[in-house]
Formats: C-alpha cells, structure tokens, sequence
C-alpha cells in the first residue's frame, strides 16, 4: 500500500485536490506515476535550497509561499507541468524529500550532479540513447532554447548552440545556428532550393566535409567527404511504443560507416534538421534573443509557466501542434498541418519547400 506524503481534502467531490504518494501524483483525477518525473533534476536543485522551474530555471524554495501557489513539476521529456497545491511549500518539500530519496539520497544526486556537468548538459533535459557501431548514442535536445548535445564513445561531443537565436532569413547561411565538433568549431550551411534534390545541409572542419542530402520523401543521406555515412528517415506518424514509454523514439539511423563520430553526426542531423523533402530546413523555432553568455539559458519568467519539449508521446509532454519538431515546434522544418507521409495531425512531417 502506498504512503501519503502530502494530501489535500475537500467537502466538494469536483475538487481537484493534490496528493503525493510514494508511487505516485494525483492532481484530480489524473495520476502521474514516479517513473514518468524527472526526479533527478528536481532532488538536485532541492538539494542546493532550489526548485526546478520551466527551462531549467530555478527559485530558492524559501520563496515558495505556505500558502496556495503553482508549482512547477518537471517530467522525465523536461516538461514542466504547474502544481496547484493549497500548501506550495509543504507540497515541494514532500515532493524534494521524495526525489532525494528515490535517488538513492544525497550521495547519489551529487553523482547525478557530477555527470551533468561532465556531459555538459543540465540534467533536467531528457536524454534518448540509439545504438551506433562503436556503443550507444546519447541525444539531446531543446527546441524552445535552441540546442542540441550529441555524444557517445570514442568521440568528441557535437553540440549546436544558437547565441543570437536562429533565424532563417539571416544572411548568416547558418541562421544563426553554431556548431562544434569537440573544441573545433564547424561551419554549418543550410541550403533549401526549390529544386528539393539540390537541398542540403553542410558541417565543415578542415579536412572533413559533412553533407545531408535528400535520397526520397521521408529519407536523406549523410556523407562525410562524399562517402555515405548513415541513412536518415522521419519517424513514422504514430509510432509503435511499448507499454509504459515515455519518450517518443529518435529518428531511425542506418549507419554505414563504423567511424564513432561519424555516428554521432548522423544523430546531430536527424534530430536538428529536416529530413527527406525537408533537407535543407533547421528543426527549430524561429526568434532573435540577445546573447546571454555561453549557454542558452531560459528567463526567470519561465519559472511558474508550463514548458513543452514536445519529446513525449502524451498530452501533458506535448503543445498543440509539438511532435519532436516535426511538427509546429520544428520551425521551417516543420509544419504545423496535417503533413505527408511521416506526420500528424498538428505535427505532421510534411509540408513544402
């Protein structure tokens, strides 16, 4: 039997009363299990006298009232839901306390902590991992701050980064978009022609010349110094998830090159750009920030707002419209329609050049 370790009553049966359980959160008639929280994430931040807010942002838990208050929850995809608990602070401390516990306790979170900035990615932002030749690839990703971090054995880590935002009607023939191979910055190029066999997108390092280009409607290939690599494709409209999964699957890569780097470029390219008739196109959302430092990092205005990755298969990871940035999250390599072949209603992976 479960243990309550935060309850709400209420004489109105309609009452949409917050319960926290050692298996699980009711807010109404709606249970989230544990397994679907990021727990990590949040027993980290609680641990240092913080809480976890939408984009990572973070508030010390001694401004979280005693009294009625939203508080944001963060999920395993790095969506953040609002809790509206009628005691915030209580609700967050039992919810914190749990996290820790769940961990493994203080020791354990610290280690979580550890390999976060190892990785150089916070560890609120879900991480999917793919098979590749040389072991498993760990992706990703965030739309809304413009960024992607790729890695796996034996080779260096490729992240893109857009400090100014991304815009694709920059001069810049990158948008705006940055990327690095290791400590080496490459020179990203993004082509769409009307002519959809001549859209490509390029990565080049001296020496080292990366090109994705369109083989059919849902598929491109990648080609390192015009040998292919790897062969893309869009994720299926709804795919086929076992029971319990969270996370919608990366796009499916054929490799056919057994370079560790040159499997972990074929994932930087089918998680941020189009594929197949939408080679050529950036899978971010247009718009022009400042620079804020090195890393992108969210406004403190995010903190009591929901924030949609868009990588989960249910309603509560999901914006209207979101799919992974197939859909209207994918900027122009997106489309925020019913699509062709590999979309959905909403999120398709259709769309036109």
């Amino acid at each position: 039997m479960s243990q309550a370790l935060y309850t709400e009553r209420s004489w109105n049966p309609l009452a949409r009363t917050v319960e926290l359980t050692d298996t699980g959160l009711r807010r109404g008639g709606t249970t989230t299990p544990l397994d679907e929280l990021n727990l990590g994430a949040m027993a980290e931040a609680f641990q240092r006298g913080c809480w976890l807010g939408g984009g990572g942002t973070e508030r010390p838990l001694d401004r979280l009232t005693d009294g009625a208050g939203a508080v944001p929850v963060t999920r395993l995809t790095g969506t953040t839901i609002l809790v509206k608990a009628r005691q915030a602070a209580e609700f967050s401390r039992a919810l914190g306390e749990l996290a820790v516990r769940q961990c493994g306790g203080p020791v354990h979170v610290a280690a979580l902590a550890d390999r976060a900035r190892a990785e150089g990615v916070p560890l609120w932002m879900a991480r999917r991992v793919a098979p590749g030749p040389a072991g498993p690839v760990t992706v990703a990703v965030d739309r809304r701050l413009v960024r992607a971090d790729v890695w796996g054995p034996y080779a260096p880590v490729v992240r893109i980064r857009a400090p100014h935002g991304f815009h694709r009607d920059s001069p810049d023939p990158s948008g705006g978009l940055r990327l690095s191979i290791g400590d080496a910055s490459a020179q990203l190029v993004l082509k769409k022609k009307l002519r959809k066999s001549k859209s490509s997108v390029e990565a080049r390092l001296p020496g080292q010349r990366w090109v994705l280009r369109r083989e059919n409607a849902v598929s491109s290939w990648l080609l390192r110094n015009e040998h292919r690599v790897a062969l893309l494709t869009r994720p299926p409209r709804r795919p086929a998830l076992e029971p319990g999964t969270v996370l919608l699957p990366l796009a499916p890569v054929q490799h056919e090159s057994p370079d560790p780097l040159d499997a972990v470029m074929a994932h930087v390219f089918a998680v941020a750009f189009g594929l197949g008739d939408m080679t050529g196109l950036a899978r971010f959302r247009a718009e022009r920030r400042p620079a804020q430092g090195a890393e992108p990092v969210a406004t403190d205005d995010s903190w009591d707002r929901p924030w949609f990755t868009n990588l989960g298969k249910g309603g509560e990871d999901n914006e209207p419209g979101g799919n992974d940035g197939w859909g209207a999250d994918g900027g122009d390599g997106g489309d925020s329609g019913g699509g062709s072949d590999g979309g959905d209603s909403g999120g398709g992976d259709g769309g036109g050049d």
